[in-house]
């Protein structure tokens, strides 16, 4: 049985404005390509925290864990017996920086690809999210439906709220949507690491079939084409428009698309 959650109430009454990308943020500020961000949390924490100041300055009152691949599964060998401590330091980093924002610790895909049943590596990231203190659970960029229903029972077994979210408007999404019609299946579903276009899509889709609250984190695009955040704001206002609840930014979404997106959903209100 879930406990009350100020997370969910907020959510009843309003929409909440969630952060950025972290992964293209962390190589724009001098991340090597192809090593674990994650890491960063034990070896680098200063430049995670900063990163999550940022976005509380810029009007987030939502925020992720850096901790989107912390799993014994995806991470390097090297890693894999320090799952808890990525994890509780993720959590602890976040909460320190958070300032009244909630905290969502970030759940990202093992794929079913890999061989043996992901949901113990689940189990074991999203045990320690919720001791380091988030508030919510946040599977994020799933492109799998079967990999994503078996991330969903370890995040419930947790008693925090889960936001579910697909990395497509297609059939997966679909999946997801008719699935999140049974009761206490997941609290909140969307769509996120898609452009603006495509997340309007989804989120519309998902409206014709349930009434689960809907979330939705637009990319901010890819090096090279980075939507203006004026540009990004007007999205979120579409977002917000269609009765989205839960905004915020993906890849190529920065402090400055979250600040833009901020003044829009403030007077959306």
């Amino acid at each position: 049985m879930m406990a009350e959650s100020r997370f969910l109430e907020e959510l009843a009454r309003r929409t909440i404005l969630g952060d950025g990308a972290y992964g293209t943020e962390f190589l724009h500020r001098g991340s090597i390509p192809g090593s674990p961000l994650d890491e960063l949390n034990l070896s680098r924490p200063h430049v995670v925290q900063t990163l999550h100041r940022e976005y509380v300055a810029a009007g987030a009152e939502l925020i992720k864990t850096n901790t989107f691949q912390a799993n014994r599964l995806r991470l390097p060998e090297r890693l894999r017996d320090k799952v808890r401590e990525i994890n509780l330091a993720g959590a602890c980093l976040a909460r320190d920086a958070a300032k009244g924002a909630f905290v969502a610790g970030s759940v990202g895909p093992i794929g079913s690809a890999r061989d043996g049943d992901p949901g113990p590596a689940y189990q074991e990231q999203c045990r320690a999210l919720a001791e380091g203190g988030c508030d919510l659970l946040l599977l994020e960029t799933f492109l799998e439906w079967d990999d994503l229903a078996a991330a969903i029972p370890a995040a419930r077994s947790t008693g925090l709220p889960v936001v579910a979210q697909m990395a497509t408007a297609g059939q997966p999404l679909h999946a997801l949507g008719k699935s999140a019609q049974r009761p206490d299946f997941v609290d909140v579903v969307g769509i996120n690491c898609v452009g603006p276009a495509e997340a309007c899509t989804g989120v519309t889709r998902l409206a014709t079939i349930l009434q689960t609250p809907r979330s939705a984190f637009p990319s901010g695009g890819v090096p090279g084409s980075i939507l203006p955040p004026e540009l990004f704001g007007e999205w979120i206002k579409r977002l917000v428009e269609e009765g989205v609840r839960l905004v915020g930014g993906c890849c190529g979404a920065g402090p400055e698309h979250i600040r833009a997106a901020a003044a829009v959903v403030g007077r959306e209100r």
